[in-house]
């Protein structure tokens, strides 16, 4: 069994997701390089443990977060099926099990909210994982009067919190946003099928999602 630990000391690897990266930079979108990956691969981690993953299924629910942005590097338009078939080619030079490969794979192929069926709970963790990263460091641009609607949200938030509460089979998404920034609505237009997926995933995992902003409870 391959570890993330491992995953993570391939330099091709580390060059493709800086790459993809520089990619979608160049076309205005928002951080997808290294610490937007390494802030999914924490939160995927943490649902891992909080939900009782066994050791093997932690690793591969790492690697999945650490490895499910690379396909950025052919296009944005269904970079999540590309990006599994390049961790095939990348995981098979590495000799890991077939086995081990194609969960990885469902679960790149089936992150992005345009094409996606959650059908196991590794894809359901890396969902809620990508889709939870709303900050204020995500954005680029450094001139505001240049924003774009994806900008000014996660410009605006003040905070974020991905919380578990097992008691209740509930996960919270809690976000501070300063709305002088951006309106409320801004985040619905661009997030709303983003956190539809997430309540999806959620129940895949047992769980119910919920989303508060601010003070107000909004799913």
């Amino acid at each position: 069994m391959i570890t993330l630990k491992q995953v993570q000391a391939v330099k091709d690897i580390q060059e493709l997701i800086q790459k993809a990266d520089e990619y979608l930079g160049a076309l205005g979108f928002t951080d997808h390089g290294m610490n937007h990956i390494e802030m999914v691969t924490r939160r995927a981690l943490m649902l891992a443990d909080k939900l009782s993953f066994t050791d093997e299924e932690k690793e591969l629910v790492g690697i999945s977060a650490y490895m499910h942005d690379i396909g950025n590097l052919t296009g944005r338009h269904s970079h999540s099926v590309a990006g599994s078939i390049m961790a095939f080619q990348l995981l098979r030079e590495l000799h890991v099990d077939v086995t081990h490969i194609s969960k990885i794979m469902t679960a790149i192929a089936n992150h992005d909210e345009s094409n996606s069926e959650i059908t196991d709970n590794i894809s359901a963790v890396l969902i809620i994982a990508d889709k939870s990263d709303v900050r204020q460091s995500r954005v680029r641009e450094k001139n505001r009067s240049k924003f774009d609607i994806h900008d000014r949200v996660n410009f605006a938030v003040q905070s974020s919190s991905l919380v578990v509460i097992n008691g209740n089979k509930e996960i919270w998404l809690n976000l501070e946003i300063d709305t002088s920034l951006s309106p409320m609505m801004d985040y619905f237009e661009i997030f709303l099928s983003r956190m539809l997926l997430s309540k999806k995933a959620a129940a895949k995992l047992g769980y119910q999602f919920h989303l508060k902003i601010n003070s107000s409870i909004l799913a």
